[in-house]
């Protein structure tokens, strides 16, 4: 038996899932520009990172993502969404610094919005 959603509940979960989908996207970027500020915070994913070419960075995001994306999710509590936002932001950062020739100060302080 399939559960019927009336049009109020489905623009109301379309609502929810673009705010978090606009949420998600806001909390990459800083997290990439955090680790673009303070490069030794890479570190603390894997050691070396601080120093990686920018390749090295998209490959390990790439490779966490895939690791996330394969353990058991737990449905109470916290779950593993700072280890995906993480990987997100490796591979932002990865494909930032590639497009601008790898330049390690590429932050622009973030205009909160109004």
């Amino acid at each position: 038996m399939s559960l019927q959603l009336s049009s109020a509940q489905t623009q109301l979960s379309a609502t929810f899932q673009s705010q978090a989908d606009r949420t998600t996207r806001y909390l990459v970027k800083c997290r990439a520009q955090a680790y673009a500020e303070r490069p030794v915070d890479l570190d603390a994913i894997a050691t070396g990172l601080s120093g990686a070419a920018p390749e090295t960075l998209i490959a390990v995001g790439a490779d966490l993502l895939r690791i996330e994306a394969r353990t058991p999710k737990r449905w109470f509590g916290f779950g593993s969404e700072t280890a995906a936002l993480n990987a997100r932001a490796l591979m932002l950062l990865g494909r930032t610094l590639r497009r601008f020739g790898a330049p390690r100060k590429l932050v622009r302080p973030v205009q909160p919005s109004e």
